[in-house]
């Protein structure tokens, strides 16, 4: 499995899972992923942070992590993943990946990156198609 995040600034960390996502996996996910990354894209700007109500996102640790770092959450009704803007860039990515056949990590990176998504999301860069988004203020 792979966990990416995205704005409208473009593709952020990806990072390659194995196994059950427990929280505070999620946790160092966000640390060294999200955070990073939304840092790169909106420096100091307010964010709203979009995830999908998996089980991980909602342990009490994991909402204690973000109300800490001061990441705002976006409230949206669970088990609808139409309405989230990464699952169509997902979507996307196992298309382009099923076609490459990728034999082990290095390659489903280089694949993920290098083929689809940096060119897919900076083509697209004027819209909100992000998993956060800066908030005007």
């Amino acid at each position: 499995m792979v966990w990416g995040c995205m704005s409208s600034h473009g593709v952020g960390r990806l990072h390659i899972v194995s196994g059950t996502v427990k929280a505070m996996d999620y946790i160092e996910i966000l640390q060294n992923k999200l955070l990073p990354t939304a840092r790169d894209f909106l420096g100091n700007q307010s964010r709203i942070f979009q995830d999908d109500n998996a089980p991980c996102h909602r342990a009490k640790v994991v909402q204690k992590w973000l109300e800490d770092h001061t990441v705002n959450r976006m409230n949206w009704p669970g088990q609808s993943p139409d309405r989230n803007p990464i699952e169509s860039l997902w979507f996307r990515m196992g298309y382009e990946i099923s076609k490459k056949k990728p034999s082990n990590n290095h390659e489903l990176i280089y694949i993920s990156f290098n083929i689809f998504l940096q060119p897919y999301c900076h083509e697209r860069s004027a819209f909100e198609i992000g998993a956060f988004h800066a908030k005007k203020m």
